[in-house]
């Protein structure tokens, strides 16, 4: 990826509502030309989608956290059927370790986390910890540029 196609996605990780023209003059490029760089970069899937950002206690969700998860032998199938179903689970990693997998949770109340953790208690160990505060907001790395 040459660094013109760097700063490209770097500027739309920042801001995917930026105009193509907007880009085309951070970058030099003419606006057929970003625009074009862009679709090889969808195309390539190096983009696989532009997001959106929120606040999950601005919209009600006031108990996020991370779960590590440690599955009991047979119950893997179960387990990932339940997270897959699960509205209050946002995202999901199987990880090396032994906790399996991690797994964020945006709950309204500590009663709706207790009723998950119950819920999962006959497929897997777990250990929960609460978000306090965002220290770094999901980024790229910083040694992309």
């Amino acid at each position: 990826m040459d660094s013109i196609n760097k700063k490209i996605v770097r500027l739309l990780s920042e801001n995917s509502r930026i105009t193509v023209s907007e880009l085309s003059k951070l970058v030099h490029l003419s606006a057929p030309a970003v625009k074009e760089r862009i679709d090889k970069l969808e195309q390539q899937q190096a983009i696989l989608a532009y997001s959106l950002k929120t606040d999950p206690e601005a919209l009600g969700y006031a108990i996020s956290g991370f779960v590590q998860a440690s599955v009991i032998p047979g119950k893997e199938a179960q387990f990932k059927k339940m997270l897959s179903t699960s509205l209050c689970i946002t995202e999901c990693y199987n990880v090396t370790g032994e906790k399996a997998f991690v797994f964020r949770v945006c709950v309204r109340t500590m009663s709706e986390l207790d009723e998950l953790l119950e819920s999962l208690s006959s497929l897997c160990k777990t250990e929960t910890s609460l978000i306090l505060s965002e220290t770094i907001s999901p980024r790229l790395p910083l040694s992309f540029s």
